[in-house]
């Protein structure tokens, strides 16, 4: 498996003539996800209000429709990035694609955040692990149509096996971009923003081909590379 910086270089060169519309495509995601969430925030506080009057400061992220979009969206975004990865005709409008899958997303995003919170009530380090062991979710979904929600999830702790620490690494030098981008007024994001993105979707395709290998499985067909052909 190649190294993280490999991983860095790889999704950086995987934008080459991709750039702007992964860039622009990421800012209109952005910018919808963030406000259908004020919305909702907004919404749901106001509606709180009539009924309750708490003693203390509710902070503004309180919403609860957003497991209505939440799931599709995320299913949306990673399969425009593991177009853009694979070189596989990303398009706009696959940021939307995940409604076509709208049950399965939300099934997904509510089983995601359950299984998270049950394990963070145990203890703080074995959420975090789990946070990690379930980072390949969204990417699964896209590869695997067939997959249930739970399965999907499985799998994704299937493929991080002895990858975990590698991911949190990672990380690591994700912050130090994400804090470059901080230094350079924000403008830095303009570049940094897609590369994260990218870099996300490059390492899901690092994983899975060590999973396939350790499963016997030299190659098979993926997805978005099915839909790319069609």
């Amino acid at each position: 498996m190649r190294t993280n910086l490999e991983i860095l270089s790889d999704a950086w060169q995987s934008l080459k003539g991709q750039r702007v519309l992964a860039l622009g495509t990421l800012f209109v995601y952005i910018l919808i996800v963030g406000t259908l969430s004020f919305i909702d925030s907004a919404a749901s506080l106001g509606l709180l209000s009539l009924v309750w009057t708490p003693s203390f400061d509710l902070t503004s992220n309180v919403g609860v429709l957003q497991v209505l979009w939440s799931g599709a969206f995320s299913l949306g975004s990673a399969t425009f990035m593991l177009k853009v990865v694979r070189r596989a005709n990303p398009d706009f409008e696959d940021i939307f694609s995940g409604f076509n899958q709208w049950k399965r997303a939300t099934w997904t995003s509510i089983a995601y955040v359950v299984r998270l919170i049950l394990w963070f009530l145990l203890l703080i380090i074995p959420g975090i692990v789990k946070s990690f062991a379930y980072a390949q979710t969204w990417f699964i979904l896209v590869d695997y149509p067939e997959l249930t929600a739970n399965q999907a999830i499985n799998r994704s702790e299937e493929m991080m096996q002895g990858h975990k620490i590698k991911l949190f690494l990672l990380t690591l030098w994700i912050l130090l971009l994400v804090l470059l981008g901080v230094i350079t007024l924000f403008i830095g994001f303009f570049w940094i923003g897609p590369w994260i993105a990218a870099t996300s979707a490059q390492f899901y395709t690092e994983v899975k081909a060590d999973w396939l290998r350790r499963n016997g499985v030299q190659t098979e067909p993926t997805a978005t590379a099915e839909g790319a052909g069609e």
